[in-house]
């Protein structure tokens, strides 16, 4: 028992050392604020994808010959730009930058889907955030269920619903296209 209670004194001089350094004392501190690799990934996939929503949103606004299209668009614009306001301040909160723009993949198809209009951008349109937003669902329920951080797990969990909603229409639309072919 002895040699347990000198163990444990003896572990916390050296750690109580180490923090009474200008070094020790700021490492603890980066280490109690720094994010897990895990977290800061899903930061910047979910900053990706929010962003190229609001982009391509706003496309198919513009370009869609469907209504229901359309109305998804501008659906996509307002609820994924107070995403990413509620997701950059939470980064800031933790001293992280999450990306401005949409990754090169995700810029690409809205390069591509900016040369069509009318039904042919309503085919490529709604199959394509179809796959993102699978994608993007998968990504918000693993944060949910396993995210190290409090505060991200409960951002992931608050706009998990969101996402699936946007899941469904996008199913809805598509057996539409399809039966209505």
């Amino acid at each position: 028992m002895r040699k347990v209670r000198l163990a444990t004194a003896g572990f916390a001089l050296v750690v109580l050392a180490g923090c009474s350094s200008p070094f020790g004392m700021a490492n603890l501190a980066k280490e109690s604020s720094s994010l897990s690799a895990a977290d800061r990934s899903f930061i910047s996939q979910a900053a990706y994808g929010s962003l190229a929503e609001v982009e391509l949103g706003e496309l198919a606004q513009t370009q869609a010959s469907s209504q229901q299209v359309r109305e998804f668009g501008g659906r996509m614009v307002t609820e994924h730009t107070q995403m990413n306001k509620d997701l950059v301040a939470l980064a800031s909160n933790k001293g992280i930058t999450p990306p401005s723009s949409p990754d090169p993949g995700r810029q690409e198809i809205g390069d591509m889907l900016e040369q069509l209009s009318g039904a042919e951008f309503d085919r490529q349109y709604v199959p394509q955030q179809l796959a993102d937003h699978e994608a993007t669902l998968g990504l918000f329920q693993i944060q949910s269920n396993r995210g190290q951080d409090v505060e991200l797990r409960q951002f992931a969990q608050r706009y998990t619903p969101v996402i699936q909603r946007h899941v469904e229409m996008l199913r809805r639309m598509s057996t539409q296209a399809i039966s209505s072919n």
